[in-house]
């Protein structure tokens, strides 16, 4: 410890015993004790700390691998398929032509059943007359119904209190 050996304790010691006297020599070697626990305590709360920041370094670093694996496997799997391979039977001409005007065949989804078998939607206009007949109706029936419904319903009876003996 810092080159001193126990002969020179010795003489730290009886040097301290007799400048500070015997009553305050157990505060001092108190006080010394304490600095010496808290100085123990922050070193080791140092030592955690960077052993921290480490582990946090290394998910880090394990992290990035992993994202930079995943954005590779994201990659081939986008330029794998999209490249035609030549043991597959050709393809017909619709699903390799670009198309122009962005039908579902040439995405490679089946084609749409024809309009014909499905009714037409109708449009905004035919939509927002059929809401005013329809609330126009709707008022009617209101304000034709009697008005007996808007009254509250008759109050019951008061109960026959039993009367206490």
């Amino acid at each position: 410890m810092f080159g001193i050996g126990m002969p020179e304790l010795i003489l730290i010691a009886v040097v301290a015993l007799i400048v500070l006297g015997p009553k305050k020599l157990p505060d001092l070697a108190k006080s010394l004790g304490r600095a010496v626990r808290e100085f123990q305590k922050a070193t080791t709360e140092l030592k955690e700390t960077f052993q921290v920041d480490s582990e946090i370094s290394e998910a880090k670093k394990a992290f990035n691998e992993f994202h930079s694996e995943v954005n590779k496997t994201i990659q081939s799997g986008v330029e794998g398929p999209a490249k035609p391979t030549t043991s597959e039977p050709s393809a017909p001409a619709a699903l390799t032509e670009p198309a122009d005007n962005g039908q579902p065949e040439a995405l490679g989804l089946p084609p749409e059943p024809a309009a014909a078998s499905t009714p037409a939607e109708p449009s905004a206009a035919e939509k927002l007359e059929e809401l005013k007949k329809a609330f126009e109706t709707w008022n009617a029936e209101k304000s034709s119904a009697p008005h007996a419904t808007l009254t509250p319903p008759p109050a019951p009876p008061p109960a026959d209190k039993p009367k206490s003996a």
